[in-house]
C-alpha cells in the first residue's frame, strides 16, 4: 500500500500532523519505535493556556495534573521574577495518546514499536525501511524527536548541540517546598551555564536541572539546597533538549521535519511542545494543500511559513548563549531589576537606575536590549 503520508515519530509534532491529513480522509500512517506512545517520558511536562489556543486545542482533564498561574524564576540573592503566562502540568504521556488518538478516530493508522532504519525515494515514492518491513508514502514528515534520523538521512543536518536534562519525580508528601500553584525555574552560576527546576504537579513533584554538561550530579546538589532526600524519588527521567541545531533546510521534496527533530525548542526556557504542535500542524496543512491539488511541489512552502513564526528567531539562540554565560553577579543585577515583578517590567527606564549603581553593565546594554527582545517573544512563544 502507498500512503498519502507517512509520518515517523508519534509525540506532539507527529500526532498534530497526523490529525491535519487524517481528518481530511487522507491515508496516514505514523510509526514510532517506543512499544507505548508516549513513555518513557523525557519531558518536565508543562504546557501554556496559550498554547493550546494557538494550535486549536481544548483541555482535557485527563493529561492535566495541575493549573499553574506561570513561571517565578527564582535567582541565588533570593530575588525573584515573573513569567506571567497561566498553564498546565500535564501528564505528558497521556497528552501524546491523546493526541495520537485523536489521528486514529480520524482514520489514521499507527504502528507502534517500529522503527524506521532509513529511507529512500523512488519514483516520487518514499520507501521507509524498518524492522516491520518496507513501507511506501508520498509525502513524508520526520517528527522524530531530538536524535533525529530522518534529518540526516535526508543530508539536511548540518550540526546540532543539545543540552542533557535529569529528573526526578517526588511523591508530594516527601516534599516539603513552600509553593504550589506556579512552576518554579532557579538560575545561579552552580548550575554551570544550566538550570534547575521544581514543578508541582498536585500528588508529585518533577525536580530537574539541564545543562551543557554533567547534569546528573548537580541535580543530587540542587535536591540537597532544597533539602529533599533523594533516596525518595520514586522516577529517573533523562533526556537531551535541541539547543542550536542547524538545517540547510526543513523541506526536502516532499518531505518535512518538524519539531524537536528540527531543533524548534525553545532555546531560552527549554520547551518544546509548543513548537511541536504548531510545526505539526502547519507541516499537516501543507501536506493537505499538496494532496488537494495534487502538486506536491507546494511542500517547500511549509518552511516559508514556520519561518514566519517565532520558533527559530535567532534572537532566542543568542539570548540562551549569553545566559548560559552569566554568573551570580548577573541574574542578581536582572532581579534587581524585576524584583518581583513580571518579565514585561524589563525596559530601558526601568534598569538606567540599577545600572547607575552598577555601571559595568553599560558596557552591556545591546546585551541586555536583546534580552529583552527575547522576552518579548518569548510571551508570545510560552514556556
Amino acid at each position: 500500500m502507498i500512503y498519502d503520508a507517512i509520518i515517523i515519530g508519534a509525540g506532539p509534532a507527529g500526532g498534530m500532523a497526523a490529525r491535519q491529513i487524517s481528518k481530511k480522509g487522507y491515508e496516514v500512517l505514523v510509526i514510532d519505535k517506543k512499544k507505548v506512545v508516549g513513555v518513557p517520558v523525557q519531558c518536565a511536562e508543562g504546557i501554556t493556556h496559550f498554547t493550546l489556543d494557538d494550535t486549536g486545542l481544548k483541555v482535557d482533564e485527563d493529561w492535566v495534573k495541575k493549573r499553574i498561574k506561570g513561571i517565578k524564576v527564582i535567582l541565588s540573592s533570593g530575588k525573584f521574577f515573573y513569567a506571567k503566562e497561566s498553564g498546565y502540568s500535564i501528564n505528558r504521556a497521556k497528552f501524546d495518546q491523546w493526541m495520537m488518538n485523536k489521528a486514529l478516530d480520524d482514520g489514521c493508522k499507527l504502528l507502534t514499536n517500529t522503527r524506521a532504519r532509513g529511507i529512500i525515494k523512488k519514483r516520487d515514492i518514499w520507501n521507509i525501511k524498518t524492522n516491520a518491513g518496507e513501507l511506501k508514502g508520498r509525502i513524508l514528515i520526520g517528527a522524530d524527536g531530538p536524535a533525529s534520523n530522518v534529518a540526516k538521512w535526508l543530508d539536511l543536518l548540518k550540526s546540532r548541540e543539545y543540552l542533557k536534562a535529569v529528573q526526578y519525580k517526588f511523591d508530594a508528601e516527601d516534599i516539603d517546598y513552600p509553593g504550589e500553584d506556579w512552576f518554579y525555574i532557579y538560575y545561579s552560576k552552580s548550575f554551570q551555564g544550566g538550570y534547575g527546576w521544581v514543578f508541582p504537579r498536585g500528588n508529585e513533584y518533577n525536580i530537574g536541572v539541564g545543562g551543557p554538561g554533567s547534569v546528573k550530579g548537580l541535580l543530587h546538589q540542587f535536591c540537597k539546597s532544597l533539602n529533599i532526600d533523594v533516596s525518595k524519588r520514586k522516577i529517573i527521567n533523562a533526556g537531551i533538549i535541541p539547543f542550536d541545531y542547524k538545517l540547510s533546510a526543513l523541506t526536502k521534496e516532499t518531505a518535512m521535519i518538524v519539531g524537536d527533530a528540527a531543533g524548534m525548542t525553545n532555546p531560552v526556557s527549554g520547551g518544546g511542545i509548543h513548537a511541536a504542535l504548531a510545526s505539526g500542524r502547519i507541516s499537516g496543512e501543507t501536506a493537505v494543500k499538496a494532496l488537494e491539488t495534487e502538486n506536491l511541489s507546494v511542500i517547500p512552502e511549509y518552511e516559508k511559513l514556520i519561518k514566519k513564526e517565532p520558533y527559530l528567531d535567532p534572537i532566542l539562540l543568542k539570548c540562551a548563549k549569553y545566559l548560559m554565560k552569566w554568573d551570580d553577579d548577573d541574574w542578581n543585577f536582572l532581579g534587581e531589576i524585576l524584583d518581583g515583578r513580571d518579565q514585561s517590567a524589563l525596559t530601558i527606564f526601568s534598569g538606567f537606575p540599577k545600572m547607575l549603581k552598577h555601571p559595568k553593565y553599560f558596557a552591556r546594554s545591546r546585551e541586555l536590549l536583546l534580552i529583552r527582545k527575547a522576552m518579548r517573544i518569548n510571551q508570545k512563544y510560552g514556556w
